[in-house]
């Protein structure tokens, strides 16, 4: 029972574990940090905070379909609470902690806000298959230092989800959390096909985010002294989100770090600095998260106890 409920804190641990295990077997990996300079930090947080300002823009872009304003204090907020909550809570606790605000301050339908945003899932896939298939082949026809099957697995992926977006699927009932899931996403891509303004702009956002994510990871690599052209830290940073599909820790920690070792090793750059270049991503976000992610939390929590007591009186 205890694993059932804390199996993603067991997972997380195991994989700390591991990562430290190898970098202690393989103290060489640390040289690389000696290279980074306080001008390739700042704008690795300027990216990461950039990536974490569209996902506040997501927010209020859904926020709108319900004829809800955010203030700009509440999408900035809520997207660096809502990180904060889901690093240091094993259960989602910052989407947890934004959907009880919505509800409370705003009385935003949950069920059909949590359907938009499952759906917007969809749509990430979707941007970053798409992406994926254009860079990887660029890469192939160019230098050829990658296998076809990379543009044919973004490529498969991008058409699944178009043939998705077009079919009218059954409506699911299942006990498994999964299968429900699915059923959320669908019942949100359908009401974001209704409104052609809503899926462009939820399109152009995360096309933004995903240049962003990619700035972020060709900066990591040339922060340690690893010549790499854009494209080739784009593919990994694109690779990198589909780590998500396998979300079994906090924040994805752990997972997302493996999985930037493994597309940094088939591109022939090497475990080490993979791992480095993800960990260097990984401590700018967290940097921004545990320094803003508080101070917003009490903004935001402050804000509606004062306005609590101001109705008492």
């Amino acid at each position: 029972m205890f694993l059932r409920k804390w199996y993603k804190l067991f997972i997380l641990l195991v994989l700390c574990l591991l990562i430290t295990w190898y970098l202690l077997r393989n103290p060489q990996a640390f040289m690389h940090l000696s290279r980074l300079s306080l001008w390739q930090i700042c704008l690795l947080l300027f990216f990461r905070a950039g990536f974490l300002l569209i996902s506040g823009l997501v927010l209020k872009a859904f926020a709108e379909k319900f004829h809800v304003k955010l203030t700009r204090m509440e999408w900035v907020g809520l997207s660096f609470v809502t990180a904060l909550g889901n690093y240091i809570s094993p259960f989602s606790g910052g989407m947890i902690f934004r959907a009880g605000f919505l509800k409370m301050k705003h009385d935003l339908s949950l069920a059909k806000f949590s359907a938009l945003l499952a759906s917007n899932y969809l749509i990430i896939f979707w941007c970053v298959s798409v992406t994926g298939f254009f860079c990887s082949l660029f890469i192939r026809l160019t230098e050829g230092t990658i296998s076809w099957l990379l543009p044919l697995f973004f490529g498969t992926a991008a058409l699944s989800l178009v043939v998705l977006r077009r079919i009218r699927l059954p409506k699911i009932s299942s006990q498994r959390w999964y299968m429900n899931k699915v059923d959320e996403m669908t019942d949100g891509l359908k009401i974001i096909k209704q409104d052609r303004l809503l899926l462009g702009t939820l399109v152009g956002y995360t096309f933004l985010n995903i240049m962003l994510n990619g700035l972020s990871f060709y900066v990591a690599f040339k922060s340690i002294g690893i010549e790499i052209y854009f494209s080739q830290a784009l593919i990994i940073s694109l690779i990198a989100v589909f780590s998500l599909l396998i979300n079994i820790t906090p924040a994805n920690l752990g997972v997302q770090e493996a999985v930037v070792c493994l597309a940094s090793t088939g591109l022939q750059y090497g475990l080490d600095e993979g791992l480095i270049v993800a960990l260097i991503v990984r401590a700018a976000t967290m940097l921004l998260v545990f320094t803003l992610g508080p101070v917003f939390f009490w903004l935001l929590t402050k804000k509606e106890q004062l306005q609590e007591k101001q109705g008492l009186s």
